[in-house]
């Protein structure tokens, strides 16, 4: 799943939970109930390197290239305007336990470690004519209970 998505969600715990003992863990655990959710990765699966990742046929690199882009800065984005909004670092910081486990796994592909499989079996993965819909649903559901 984008960062996006999970961002939002982890935000939106610390928001209703604000206990950092309590709300950190369960935006950390929101990561993979969200993973539950019906997705498409690109195809990306465990196992893959960055090597492999830049011999994938141009358009379809292009592609996932221009999608992950278009969600980093969009999270970003949601990053900067969170913090101008509500100046609180516990809603950051529920953000990135959000995202965190997706982080930490493309950071280890930076170092050449293929894409660990850690989280491959939380997934539900299903066609792009599918997977792309859960990705605008969270992330505005989440910005409702923001903004509430």
């Amino acid at each position: 799943m984008l960062y996006t998505p999970h961002f939002l969600t982890g935000a939106v715990i610390l928001k209703y939970v604000p206990n950092p003992l309590v709300g950190l863990p369960l935006a950390l655990l929101s990561h993979v109930v969200l993973d539950l959710t019906p997705h498409n990765d690109f195809g990306l699966r465990p196992g893959i390197t960055l090597k492999e990742f830049w011999k994938m046929e141009i358009r379809r690199r292009n592609i996932i290239i221009s999608a992950l882009l278009f969600d980093y800065l969009l999270c970003a984005g949601v990053f900067v305007w969170l913090f101008s909004t509500y100046r609180n670092w516990w809603l950051l910081l529920g953000g990135i336990a959000g995202v965190f486990p997706d982080a930490l796994e493309q950071f280890l592909m930076l170092f050449g470690i293929a894409l660990p499989g850690w989280q491959d079996k939380l997934q539900w993965r299903v066609s792009a004519k599918y997977g792309f819909i859960s990705y605008p649903l969270i992330s505005l559901l989440s910005l409702f209970f923001l903004l509430r």
